[in-house]
């Protein structure tokens, strides 16, 4: 008899589906019109391209999270806690980000998931340190599993429904 799933399994799989899920909404973007991935207001005043650079961005916020739990153990700070803090490293990131070539972003988006997976997995023999609300106290009792959902799975899933609308409504 085959052994259940466990929840890390679970929760790394709806972060693989998602991602999925996305990369065949980017490949009908591209199918539409090349142009459409760098055309302005796919996300209010952003490109497909810098919605992809956006969550570059957060991810490799998680990839550096992961990093120190995997190095230390303990969490040293977590960037845009609040929402006025989230929007204040969102403006920065899109002027730091606009400006690159659509090729570059799409290997950083492509790399960025790519590599936080490969430091999730190194998790998986002791997924407690990603599970647990009560380890990590700078996340105000929020798990990291929940903070990398948010900031990858859950991202992306938002962030797809928005450019999925302006792409049904012809914009």
């Amino acid at each position: 008899m085959a052994e259940m799933p466990s929840e890390f399994d679970l929760w790394l799989a709806a972060i693989r589906d998602e991602r999925t899920r996305f990369d065949a909404l980017l490949a009908e973007v591209a199918s539409v019109s090349p142009e459409r991935m760098t055309q302005v207001g796919a996300v209010g005043m952003w490109s497909v391209k810098d919605v992809l650079a956006h969550l570059s961005v957060w991810q490799s916020r998680v990839i550096t999270l992961l990093f120190q739990l995997e190095r230390g153990g303990k969490l040293q700070s977590v960037e845009g806690a609040s929402p006025q803090a989230r929007q204040k490293l969102n403006d920065r990131d899109y002027v730091e980000q606009k400006e690159r070539a659509l090729e570059r972003v799409q290997t950083d988006f492509h790399g960025a998931h790519v590599q936080m997976l490969k430091r999730l997995e190194s998790f998986r023999a002791a997924p407690a340190a990603l599970f647990d609300r009560r380890r990590h106290a700078v996340l105000a009792g929020k798990s990291l599993a929940h903070y990398v959902w948010e900031n990858s799975a859950g991202h992306e899933a938002e962030h797809r429904a928005q450019i999925e609308a302006w792409l049904r409504a012809g914009v």
